[in-house]
């Protein structure tokens, strides 16, 4: 089944040159998201609290993989560096734990937290030199811990709906593997690939697990978001005016909204002109309802 572009609103003409890693905000009814290569994360009230369309921006002066909010206040980012804290009452950002400090060609990339509140974030190189990434662990007390090495492009993360699977998305080498997951413990076993993409449908990216278990997966360069079965069986496309997009996630009153974020840094300048909205957020219904997004516990 595919879905039509017609489908789909234009949320927010943002642009952003990278835009990534989408958070609903249940509680505040914000919808925050991060300009990767610009080191902004920013946060746009639907609350109705306040002017229709107002952004609140933080520059982290950081490359910046993913974030989440903390049960604390405030937001975990993972950058360039390493981990750090950041707030949007003010600008900056504050390195806790370095990560890549001896590997300056290593950034930080993509992520989310389980049920307890531990963050799982991945890292890659600048060139993406083939099996330099590392998946890891962050505990609340901000202990890290690498689980999975050799990855190419650490992208998408999520969990199956019973807690038991994790998915993981490598936009190097086109896979979605999915593991047994231990939520006690933190770990994960016996992956397996699911999904491979074609080279015509470009790569997965970042991905969100839906309330029924299926996947929905950013196609960085395919201009789409595939729907997937827990078993990597393609079941819908939904074409997307934007070739590179990059992430999504379910938000809204319901969770019925699909929020998807989009990039123009690898566009020519005529590809711009025909794709005008590129790095902006696109939103439809899809017919089903999201996971909510754990906090940090830390």
């Amino acid at each position: 089944m595919t879905a039509s572009a017609d489908t789909l609103e234009l949320f927010n003409d943002c642009r952003s040159d990278l835009g990534e890693g989408p958070w609903w905000d249940e509680t505040s009814h914000h919808l925050m998201w991060l300009d990767l290569f610009e080191g902004k994360i920013h946060t746009l009230d639907l609350s109705g609290a306040c002017e229709a369309g107002a952004v609140r921006t933080i520059v982290t002066g950081q490359h910046i993989g993913v974030f989440a909010l903390r049960e604390r206040g405030g937001l975990l980012v993972a950058a360039q560096d390493g981990l750090g804290t950041a707030d949007f009452a003010r600008d900056g950002f504050e390195l806790r734990v370095p990560i890549n400090a001896t590997e300056p060609d290593m950034r930080s990339n993509d992520g989310a937290c389980d049920a307890l509140g531990r963050l799982w974030f991945g890292t890659m190189a600048y060139d993406q030199t083939p099996g330099r990434g590392t998946v890891y662990r962050v505990d609340p007390d901000f202990s890290v811990t690498p689980i999975l090495h050799g990855v190419t492009t650490s992208n998408g993360m999520g969990w199956s709906p019973d807690g038991r699977r994790f998915y993981h998305a490598d936009t190097g080498t086109g896979e979605i593997k999915v593991y047994d997951f231990d939520l006690a413990q933190g770990t994960i076993g016996n992956g397996r690939v699911i999904y491979t993409a074609p080279p015509s449908a470009g790569s997965p990216d970042g991905l969100t697990v839906d309330a029924e278990g299926d996947l929905w997966v950013a196609m960085w360069g395919g201009g789409a978001v595939l729907r997937l079965g827990d078993d990597g069986v393609l079941k819908e496309t939904l074409a997307i005016p934007a070739t590179y997009v990059t992430s999504v996630t379910f938000g809204g009153a319901d969770l019925r909204d699909l929020f998807i974020t989009t990039a123009r840094r690898p566009l020519s300048a005529a590809q711009l002109t025909a794709q005008p909205h590129a790095g902006s957020i696109f939103r439809c219904r899809p017919g089903v309802a999201g996971q909510r997004q754990y906090r940090f516990a830390g």
